[in-house]
């Protein structure tokens, strides 16, 4: 199953999807979600459910859903600040859906997020939801099933434009993280002259190669005029005995990544493909990975040039 960046979504955008993810679930009655008088933000379904959790026992009554987002990567449901502290972002909903239905009965409640969810931290929520708020109908839904929905819902990849932010399922980052970062502090890469532009490097074979991956010529320019100047060093540092792990690192993400491109290359664009996994290797703001994620896109241009990726025949 292809995993799909959800934390690339803006907050309301998230919303919709869920909306639409639920109207799937639940059905048409499912309404978009709007700021309550105490400042959050809820959607609701008041009926019978046509699928949830499944058409032989489904929700019934009114059922109060709201979606978490997060644009942490690898943001996990059992973080403390999620589900575990007195002041996580859970209970701090708890105590808001308790004031909530002192006025409002409620029948369900649904908590969708981006969040990993382990089948443990699963249990644990929905006994605690179930505690908290004393009712029988609580679920949450995260990544892991949020991805299914994408995949099984027709019109959902192209209404969120979800291709831009499809990433590998299975890849170790921190294989070409080390790589990058080693090379970054080992070479005066920023100091590299530019390829001349009446060289002897021949792109014939590229040209074809741009065909075959549907790379189109302002890409590879931008490959050509950015990336390709860095090629020699980074050929030179990875051929260097002394840097042999690193070698064995970059080599192992190239096979990961291979697999990975032609497992999708016919359903999702190639561009878009490269563009995602670059995004992935950078993670978040504040590491070291991202204060060199100009060498990042150096890299993954590199595998490309270099036939690691790609078709080429």
């Amino acid at each position: 199953m292809i995993r799909y960046a959800f934390e690339s979504l803006n907050e309301s955008v998230f919303e919709a999807l869920t909306v639409d993810i639920c109207q799937y679930l639940f059905g048409a009655g499912v309404h978009a979600f709007a700021p309550g008088r105490d400042g959050g933000r809820d959607s609701y379904f008041d009926g019978t459910a046509e699928k949830y959790p499944s058409a032989a026992h489904p929700w019934r009554g009114r059922i109060i859903i709201q979606a978490k987002h997060t644009s942490s990567i690898g943001a996990s449901c059992s973080d403390n600040d999620f589900s575990e502290n007195k002041t996580s972002i859970l209970k701090q909903e708890i105590s808001r859906m308790q004031t909530v239905m002192q006025s409002e009965p409620l029948d369900g409640y649904l908590v969708v997020t981006n969040r990993k969810l382990t089948g443990g931290a699963h249990s644990k929520i929905k006994t605690l939801l179930s505690a908290e708020l004393n009712l029988s109908q609580v679920d949450i839904i995260g990544i892991e099933d949020l991805s299914r929905y994408v995949d099984l819902i027709p019109g959902l990849i192209k209404k969120f434009r979800l291709t831009r932010f499809a990433v590998p399922d299975v890849f170790y980052e921190k294989d070409i993280r080390d790589v990058i970062v080693m090379f970054k502090s080992k070479t005066d890469w920023i100091n590299t002259p530019p390829v001349p532009e009446e060289g002897s490097l021949d792109y014939t074979d590229k040209e074809k190669k741009n065909l075959l991956n549907n790379v189109d010529e302002s890409y590879f320019c931008e490959i050509k005029e950015h990336s390709l100047k860095h090629f020699a060093g980074i050929t030179k540092f990875l051929q260097d005995p002394i840097n042999s792990q690193y070698l064995e690192n970059y080599l192992n993400t190239a096979a990961d990544l291979r697999s990975y491109v032609v497992a999708h290359q016919d359903g999702y664009p190639f561009v878009e493909i490269l563009e995602s996994i670059i995004k992935n290797i950078v993670g978040e703001s504040g590491t070291d990975i991202f204060r060199a994620r100009a060498l990042v896109r150096v890299f993954v241009h590199y595998m490309y040039w270099n036939c690691d990726l790609g078709r080429k025949e």
